[in-house]
């Protein structure tokens, strides 16, 4: 299953060399978002997770490596691969941009959950439930970022 969404956000700062600072450490600047874990950048890769709590399971972590790039004012992130993808991954690019004293975001996420094929109708059922959980969670999950 794969859920993709465009979101845009603003972080307040302080001041305008505030906004820059955290322009310049999106580790720091995502930090400030309940969704992000675990976020570093070291030689120009962020890493990090999205998480979103689900019924029954608990909490479930996207992790994602995004190459990021500061250009004066603005940074880009892209996404990159990761070595080991797992049953839950995320993607995260885009772009960001320091406006005085805030710094704004126009991203695109996209989540990936693999759930094993159910053989049988019960199989099947608890994959459509799953699938409809899934979508409903991150929907919320991301609705929150934005807002």
């Amino acid at each position: 299953m794969r859920l993709e969404r465009q979101i845009s956000f603003c972080l307040r700062a302080e001041d305008p060399a505030e906004a820059r600072s955290l322009l310049a450490a999106p580790e720091r600047a995502l930090a400030r978002l309940a969704v992000f874990r675990d976020l570093k950048l070291m030689d120009g890769v962020l890493s990090g997770a999205l998480a979103a709590p689900f019924a029954l399971i608990g909490e479930v972590r996207f992790p994602f490596r995004s190459r990021f790039e500061l250009d004066g004012d603005s940074a880009r992130l892209e996404p990159e691969p990761l070595a080991d993808r797992g049953d839950a991954v995320a993607e995260l690019g885009g772009s960001a941009r320091a406006k005085g004293d805030r710094v704004c975001y126009q991203a695109q996420v996209a989540l990936e959950l693999r759930l094993p094929e159910g053989d049988k109708w019960g199989g099947r059922a608890f994959r459509k439930m799953a699938e409809a959980a899934f979508e409903k969670t991150l929907k919320r999950t991301l609705g929150e970022i934005s807002s």
